[in-house]
């Protein structure tokens, strides 16, 4: 039988689970027999193991089950020490680690600093000791995002989170998708700032180009028997329908003055409703209906 075949047969994978459920329950006093949420991740990680370690002992390929995986498990715990499933380890457990005061925050991509590339590539300003992501909302789009339920978050250019689709959702003609993440890790925050980069399951950015529109120029018009305010915008993907958000490219951080709708396009023409607006102030734009929404815990 080759490594392979002995790796992923069903015998080494249920034993190796057996092991690691003793070392977890050892080291923590949580059981993780029967748990749907720690047998996920294992068998999500399973494959990956096997990947990336070179050998020919199906020893060494075990030990690092143990290693990666079990490390995976006991950071979950330690994030989350409440719920105890061996009650003979209870003050073990509870001693892990004591519970942090922590506060509601939402994360809006829209709001993200002025230099950051775009809406999956983006930094926010945010005073806290760590950040823990619990979700994470968007509309499905035409690009590899979407090719696998699986996605990646990196907070940080280090720390890489697995997030799965939970739950779709559709409004209209618009799929709004949320996922959440397979571990509740924590982020630290450095320098009042949180980076936070969104890939596809294969670790590739769905976008590399900007997604700000610098509005070349803008006037007020009256056509086909109606008042539109009438953008010039180059090289585009503005969609009839979509919302725009006003914001001065001048600011650290993109601050949303005025919203409108497309109501027409016409190349590089759009048509929007009519809004009272300083036509002398150099205007950039976004797409607001594209915004990302993450959604977590700080501690400060």
């Amino acid at each position: 039988m080759s490594l392979y075949d002995m790796y992923f047969s069903t015998k080494n994978k249920n034993y190796m689970y057996d092991i690691l459920s003793k070392v977890i329950l050892k080291e923590s006093g949580i059981q993780i027999v029967g748990d749907e949420r720690y047998m996920n991740l294992y068998r999500l990680n399973y494959s990956s193991v096997f990947e990336r370690v070179s050998t020919d002992e199906l020893s060494e390929l075990n030990k690092e089950i143990i290693n990666h995986i079990g490390t995976l498990i006991l950071n979950d715990i330690q994030i989350n020490p409440i719920v105890i499933r061996d009650k003979s380890a209870e003050q073990k457990a509870v001693q892990v680690r004591e519970e942090q005061v922590r506060e509601q925050k939402i994360i809006y991509s829209s709001e993200r600093l002025n230099n950051s590339l775009n809406r999956y590539n983006f930094s926010v300003h945010l005073e806290c000791k760590e950040f823990i992501p619990k979700s994470l909302i968007l509309i499905k789009e035409q690009n590899s995002l979407f090719s696998n339920p699986n996605i990646n978050i990196l907070f940080n250019d280090k720390d890489n989170l697995l997030f799965s689709l939970k739950e779709t959702k559709k409004i209209g003609e618009t799929e709004y998708l949320t996922y959440e993440p397979l571990l509740s890790d924590s982020i630290s925050c450095d320098k009042n700032s949180l980076k936070i980069q969104i890939r596809n399951y294969l670790m590739i950015d769905p976008l590399t180009t900007s997604d700000i529109y610098p509005i070349e120029r803008m006037k007020s018009i009256h056509y086909d028997n109606q008042d539109y305010l009438c953008l010039e915008i180059n090289n585009h993907d503005i969609e009839e329908g979509d919302e725009l958000g006003f914001f001065v490219s001048d600011n650290n951080t993109i601050q949303i003055e005025k919203s409108v709708f497309v109501q027409k396009n016409i190349q590089n023409y759009l048509l929007v409703n009519s809004i009272d607006v300083d036509s002398s102030q150099r205007y950039s734009c976004l797409q607001l209906n594209k915004n990302i929404t993450i959604q977590g815990l700080i501690s400060k």
